[in-house]
Order: structure tokens, then sequence, then C-alpha cells
């Protein structure tokens, strides 16, 4: 190292630079330096062999340096031993990638500086101009640097502060303030730069990551090495170098997650704002932050901090973070859940609750809904995805349900008039599907017979439904008045007449019957007999005399017949008969 050193000195060129830097390499690897972490690790050990360098520089005793050699060690197995007249110990090491080596033990680090400064009034035999190694090494500066510079420096800017002259110091503060400025400068270009598309944005913000990678890769440690800091200041500014490096990483991976998913959202086949596209974000953004944690985890690692420590600690503490974030973990689940059932999807119309609206998004939290009233309602995925939804975007026709009564007036012909005339004219009305038209005579009102008219429109837009609808009852409003009757309205009719009293010769007939069912024991209470019940068992004549399907027993192979269920299945559902089971 000496050597090397006085041949730079002389002639300062980038190959005596890497001369010195490959002979400080051996001198670290003469140390173990696992308890330090790998960020510092150089800067420790290149410290630490200064100051061994000045310790055994000062040590006039023969036997100081009367070390065993190996096959003494091997001879007698020694494990460890102590530099005489010195507190510190060379340890042969048990365990890790070194397992075997003699190395001077990690104690080294921390003994070796303490024990440098107590001996440091005796001389120093080097050839170096200098009475301290450890001083001496943190004065050089890389081939960049001019000597007249350095020569021209002031004494006071020479003192060390954290084991580094104050102007190194100075110069990498300044360094690092350009850095900032310039880097939020370029922040705050990138945001003033208003991209209509996601893809041009997100690779505008990848500037800002490949600045810090720049910033923590090669810039400033091709700065420090040609200043040549050291000590504790250098490993503060290779600790921030390194979170520099891995923030840069783990931003430029976040980017580029959300840009690859950026790609397949671009296909033709998936709408921007569809709830496959958001979803897909959704996706993005999570594996981004597992990815973004992964790459932190190695860069906490790399500057010592403990992350097996803290990861076992996170999960004692997760139970508490999980209960208190269960809130949003329930919403997280819940945009998931819709994602997958596809209850409702971006644009539909539906009814959920009591409101009523298009569906506009599904976020991570929650689903943004526009209602008739046109405000907009945020409804939390968790809640929305529990509750009853009716997707009016799904129908594939349109039913319209309404009841009419006429007056009591009408006829049973004339009402049957009007059921057959109201039953042609939605048969024939090109909107509406005949396979589903029913009208029929529903019952007995207070003040009207009622009918019942159901059918479905062959539509799935509103408006066009609103309009098929007004059209069928406009109709229905000339059928009844074809018939010769009119609408019910409630009223009441008072009948001014003379009390004839009932038919007494009909009723003496009933009580006849009841007598002569009473007296041959067949009077049919509680119940019929079961041969009587069997003898009446399709005698009345329905369809009735008259009709297109009288004597048709099979009126449910109607084509107007609406099963409800699959009659194939049911039959393959249902019980076997008896020659079955036989």
């Amino acid at each position: 190292m000496e050597t090397e050193i006085l041949e730079y000195l002389e002639n300062p060129t980038f190959s005596g630079a890497t001369r010195i830097a490959l002979v400080s390499d051996q001198l670290i690897a003469l140390f173990d330096l696992q308890e330090v972490s790998p960020t510092s690790r150089r800067e420790v050990g290149i410290l630490t062999a200064s100051h061994v360098m000045d310790i055994l520089g000062r040590l006039t005793s023969s036997s100081a340096l009367d070390f065993p050699n190996a096959e003494e060690v091997e001879a007698s197995g020694i494990q460890s031993f102590r530099v005489p007249e010195t507190p510190i110990r060379i340890v042969e090491i048990a365990e890790g990638e070194r397992k075997g080596e003699f190395l001077f033990s990690g104690r080294t680090v921390r003994d070796a500086p303490r024990f440098a400064r107590a001996i440091s009034h005796l001389p120093l035999q080097t050839r170096l101009p200098t009475n301290s190694i450890a001083i001496f090494g943190k004065q050089l500066t890389g081939p960049l640097v001019p000597s007249f510079v350095v020569s021209s420096i002031p004494k006071p800017l020479t003192l060390l502060w954290l084991d580094t002259p104050i102007w190194k110091t100075l110069v990498l503060f300044i360094v690092f303030a350009v850095l900032i400025v310039l880097i939020f400068s370029l922040n705050s270009i990138i945001w003033a730069v208003d991209p209509q598309k996601r893809m041009l944005a997100l690779i505008l913000q990848s500037l800002l990551p490949l600045s810090l990678l720049f910033a923590g890769e090669i810039l400033l440690p091709y700065l420090t090495g040609q200043i040549n800091i050291s000590g504790r200041f250098a490993a503060i500014v290779q600790t921030a170098e390194t979170i520099l490096a891995y923030i840069g990483y783990a931003w430029l991976l976040w980017l580029a997650i959300r840009m690859v998913f950026e790609l397949i959202i671009r296909s033709p086949r998936i709408p921007d704002e569809s709830l496959d596209a958001d979803m897909l974000r959704l996706l993005s953004a999570t594996l981004g932050i597992i990815g973004v944690m992964t790459v932190m985890a190695f860069g906490g690692q790399a500057i010592g901090i403990p992350i097996l420590s803290i990861m076992a600690g996170l999960g004692i503490g997760g139970i508490a973070v999980a209960l208190a974030v269960r809130p949003t973990l329930e919403n997280l689940i819940g945009g998931v859940i819709l994602y997958i059932d596809r209850p409702v999807k971006i644009g539909d119309f539906c009814s959920f609750g009591d409101h009523t609206g298009t569906v506009e998004r599904v976020g991570i939290r929650s689903t943004k809904l526009r209602t008739l009233d046109r405000t907009l309602i945020s409804m939390p995925n968790a809640q929305f995805a529990d509750m009853q939804i009716i997707n009016w975007a799904e129908c594939d026709q349109m039913l319209i349900d309404v009841s009419i009564g006429v007056r009591y007036e009408t006829t049973p012909d004339q009402l049957r008039y009007l059921l057959a005339q109201l039953r042609k004219m939605c048969l024939s009305h090109p909107r509406i599907d005949r396979e589903t038209v029913r009208v029929r005579f529903s019952g007995y009102g207070d003040s009207s017979l009622n009918i019942s008219i159901r059918v479905y429109a062959q539509t799935r837009e509103w408006n066009d439904f609103f309009a098929i609808r007004e059209d069928v009852l406009l109709r229905v409003y000339d059928v009844v008045g074809q018939a010769g009757t009119g609408f019910a309205f409630p009223s009441q009719t008072l009948y001014v007449a003379r009390d004839e009293g009932v038919n007494t010769a009909e009723s003496e007939a009933a009580e006849a019957a009841v007598a002569s069912w009473r007296k041959s024991g067949k009077l049919p209470f509680p119940n019929p007999a079961r041969e009587e019940v069997d003898q009446l068992q399709g005698t009345l004549d329905y369809p009735p005399t008259g009709s297109v399907e009288a004597g048709h027993r099979e009126a449910e192979t109607s084509a107007n017949m609406e099963p409800l269920s699959n009659a194939e299945q049911q039959s393959l559902n249902s019980d076997p008969t008896e020659d079955e089971r036989k």
C-alpha cells in the first residue's frame, strides 16, 4: 500500500488510483466485517486497515510481528491468537462464506481506532510523509482533482469532520443541494405537462426514478471516489447513495408494472373506462406494491436495517393493523367480487336499494353511480356487492304489466269480445313478443271488472320502451270503446225497487237435495266421497263449448304457454313411476 501511494503521489493517474483500490480490497479482505452493513463495509474496512497499519507501524518489539505460520496453526490447532502488545485478535471464522479463514476479528473495528489513538505519541515507521496513515489517507484525492487545488485549500478546511476533511464535506453538500434543486425542477416540469394518455404520463414520470438512479449509482459514487471521502461521513454518503438507488429501482419497477398493464388495457377489446380496465389497474397496483416492498426490503438490508426482525414484528402487529384497516380490506375484496361476479359493468343502468342509476366507475374502494336526478353516489364496494342489484341493461325484453277496470254494466259476452280484441291487438303489434301475450279477466273489483294485460316489449332501451307502452295503452283505450263499454271509476249506485224475496221453488229444491244426501249418507261434508270425486273429474266443458280449443284436452300444448321451469329438467328430477321402480 505504501509503495502504491508513493507512486501515485509522484504521478497521479487513473491506473495508479486503480492499483490503490485493488490493494485496498486486499486489505479489507483481511478483516471480519460480517457485522457491518454492506453499504458501509468498504469504508469501514479501509478505515480499520489504516488504523491497524498505524498500530503495527508504531510497534518496535520484534515479537509484535511474530505471527504463527500455517504449519504451526495446523499442528497446534490454534483457533485464535492475540497480536502481541495489542488488543487485536486474529480468529478462525466459524461460519459464513469465509469459514475456516483466519481474519482480524470483528471487534477490531472498535478496538483498533481506540488503541491507535492511545499509542499515537509513538513514532511511525513508514515511508509516507505523515505521522498517521489513517489521517494521511483521508487527505488523498482522485486524479481529476489537481494537486495545486488541494495544496491551496486553507488549513482550517483540512481539519476532519466525521473522519473527512471539511472541504470535502462542503463539496458534497453543494452537490447534494444542486441535485435536489434539479430533481425538484424536473418534477415540476413533468407535472406541468398534462398528457392526454396514461402511457405518455407514465413515460414522463419515469424520468424521475431514472434521475435518482443516475445520481445514486453513477454520479455520486464517481464524485466521492475522486474527492476520496472517508470514515463516518463516507458511510453516511454511501448510505444516502444506496437509499437513492433503491428508491429509484422501486419507483421504476412501480411505473414499469403500470406500463405493462396499460399496454394490455390499450387492447381494442378493453375499453379504457371499463370494469376490466379498472380491475387490471387494481392488479397492477397490487403487484406494484409487492414489488416496491420487496425492493425496499433489499435496500434496507443493504444499509444494515434488520429487515427479517422487522418483518417478524410486523407479523405480530399485523393483526392490529388488519383490524384497523378492515373496512378498506372489505371494500378491496368487494371490488374483486364485483369483478369476478360481474353483476354490473361500466355504463349499465341498475337499481340498488332505494336508488336507480348508471354505473360510471368501479374503483378500488367504491363504485360511483349517476342517479336519475344526475347526482353522483359513491357506494363502498363491500356494501354494493352485498346489495340486491337489478341490472336493467341485461334484460332481453321489457315488461308491460298493466291492469284496467271496465264498468259492471258490461255483459259476459261483451267482456269476452273485449278480451278477444285486446289479445288480437297485442298479437298483431310488431314490437310485442307474441309468445308472451297474456290478457285475462283477473277478478271482480269494488267498482270494476278487472282485466290484466301482461306483454313483453321487444326493446332494451328505456325511451323506446315508454313509446311502445304508450302505443299499447292508447290502443287499449280504442278497443274498450269499440266493445261498447267504458272504464270504471269508484262509484256507488242506489237502486229503488220492490223486494221480491228469494225464489221459493229453488230454495225448497236445494233443501230437499241436502235432506236426501243426509238420509242416504252421502252428505259431502267435510269432504265429498272419493267415488264422487273420481266421477266428477274432467266433466266440465273446458275449454268451453264453441272455443277453437274445445275437445282438445291437452291445452297445455298451446304455443302461448309460459312454463315455470324447464320441462325436460323437471322430468329428469321427478320421482320415478311404479313401472320405473320395478
